[in-house]
């Protein structure tokens, strides 16, 4: 478990790395051939947007493995830590059930756009790949999900979430 744990946040930290940088990369020669040349390159707003997707749904399960996003559970913090652990596990149910839902469709979707056959405006590349990246990405939070999960379970934790308020008082108590 902790292997595959390590090779997908590997991977996450590898598409989110190459993809920002490789994003900024591109816009940059772009406005630089724009304003010193007169020039630019047609394919970069599209490939931009391509990484985009692929950081974005790729940084959003890398997310969760590392509890970056935000809960409010100002109501749930008042229930004892049994309550709460059944409300997190309530939580996390329904993000899995909408993750999972969402993750069909897009398998759905992409394979009808493999079988169209098109191609991406400027790239001229087949248009389900980058279209690929929202199966992928949603693949990767359930499983992150069903990791958070586990740790409910166990006991481990109580949230999804990050608990930005304890990490507050920690730091203040530590000075």
């Amino acid at each position: 478990m902790a292997r595959l744990d390590r090779l997908l946040g590997f991977f996450e930290k590898l598409v989110i790395t190459l993809g920002l940088g490789a994003a900024t990369a591109l816009i940059f020669a772009n406005v630089v051939a724009r304003y010193f040349f007169d020039t630019g390159f047609t394919w970069v707003l599209e490939t931009v947007e391509y990484l985009f997707a692929w950081v974005v749904l790729i940084g959003a399960a890398h997310g969760f493995r590392v509890g970056a996003h935000l809960g409010i559970d100002l109501l749930v913090e008042r229930f004892p830590p049994p309550v709460q652990k059944r409300l997190a596990l309530l939580a996390l149910g329904c993000c899995l059930l909408f993750v999972g839902l969402v993750w069909w469709y897009s398998v759905e979707y992409t394979v009808r756009i493999y079988q169209w056959g098109d191609l991406t405006l400027d790239l001229q590349i087949p248009q389900w790949i980058p279209y690929l990246a929202i199966p992928v990405g949603l693949g990767l939070m359930f499983i992150r999900l069903l990791q958070v999960g586990w740790s409910i379970f166990t006991g481990e934790t109580l949230r999804i979430h990050a608990h930005e308020g304890a990490r507050l008082l920690e730091d203040v108590e530590d000075i």
